[in-house]
């Protein structure tokens, strides 16, 4: 079992785009958010702090986008963001789309709560070719700390359901797992490799982040890592150039956790615009500019790239309706705990 980076280094370098031009080429791969809507609530997320109503992804708007985006030569998708991909119903339906029109892979991320072996059997038969797990703690106690909910061994059973599964059938399905460690499960790490070392190809493991700058109080509390940076190292964020991403309103947004829409460049769903010339459109050129300029003033991406927590503006008005949402005070209390070294 091998647990450095290979894999995911090597995707890395299968879509880095080095040419860094304010008009450039269409991305290979895209982030397909079908949902916001989460059943577990993780203290590292924004996703439960956030204040953006919960909504689903058409089909319309997806078939849509995926004949552009194919004809564009886009090659993957991965069908999750912000939210839980299993909460969708018809999830079948959007992978065989996908690879019904010429989508080389379709992959997700999962905490793996509701992917049953059932789920992921039907995923797979519908084209699905990779899952990778959410598991931020190897400890009951913990994980019910870190995720909100007491799911740790009906994860544990769901993944070793799906393990024998694929041993069995010599099923081509590709397993793999990240864990986002804090203060209080960073010493997990050993055992976390120990306990589930087993069942996945590669595991990707890292401390907690900013959430695109979102989150930066709180991160600075229970991240192992510092997130300030030196403005002098500042590298421009590749997402502006080797991937799409399509919001679950229909939306196109520069930012994989874009959870309150604030870096949308592009209404996909009403447009009459073709796809290509949306993503090179006047807003798009002017945020990679400000990357490459290194002047992020008054951007979100300031705060995620240079871990400050200044006020930024949207790019442009989606109109969407907020929740009145306030972080509940069990959230409050679970973030404190998770602030803690052991």
């Amino acid at each position: 079992m091998k647990f450095e980076s290979s894999y995911f280094s090597s995707r890395e370098k299968k879509f880095s785009n080095t040419e860094y031009n304010v008009i450039t080429k269409f991305p290979k791969n895209a982030l397909i958010e079908l949902s916001n809507a989460c059943n577990h609530a993780c203290v590292f997320c924004n996703n439960p702090r956030m204040k953006r109503k919960i909504n689903f992804l058409d089909k319309d708007t997806f078939l849509n986008f995926i004949r552009q985006a194919s004809g564009l030569g886009l090659e993957e998708i991965g069908l999750y963001s912000t939210g839980e991909p299993f909460m969708i119903k018809n999830l079948d339906w959007f992978i065989k789309t996908s690879k019904e029109n010429n989508i080389k892979r379709v992959y997700l991320t999962s905490n793996g709560a509701l992917a049953s072996l059932e789920k992921v059997k039907s995923a797979y038969e519908n084209g699905l070719d990779s899952i990778k797990y959410s598991i931020n703690s190897s400890t009951k106690n913990n994980y019910k700390i870190i995720h909100g909910k007491d799911d740790f061994l009906k994860v544990l059973k769901n993944i070793n359901d799906v393990f024998e599964w694929k041993k069995n059938n010599n099923v081509k399905l590709q397993m793999l797992s990240s864990f986002i460690y804090t203060k209080i499960t960073y010493k997990e790490i050993k055992s976390y490799k120990k306990n589930f070392g087993k069942y996945f190809e590669e595991m990707k493991i890292f401390p907690a982040g900013s959430q695109g700058g979102r989150i930066n109080n709180i991160i600075k509390k229970i991240s192992t890592d510092s997130i300030i940076k030196d403005k002098k190292n500042l590298k421009p964020c590749e997402m502006l150039w080797n991937r799409i991403h399509l919001t679950c309103e229909g939306h196109l947004t520069a930012c994989c956790v874009d959870y309150e829409l604030d870096l949308v460049y592009a209404d996909f769903k009403n447009s009459k615009e073709e796809l290509i010339n949306i993503w090179n459109n006047n807003l798009m050129q002017k945020l990679r500019k400000k990357h490459l300029d290194k002047d992020l003033d008054g951007s979100l991406c300031k705060n995620c790239l240079l871990g400050v927590n200044e006020k930024y503006k949207k790019l442009m008005d989606t109109g969407f309706l907020k929740n009145n949402k306030k972080e509940s005070s069990i959230l409050t209390e679970r973030t404190a705990l998770s602030s803690r070294t052991i």
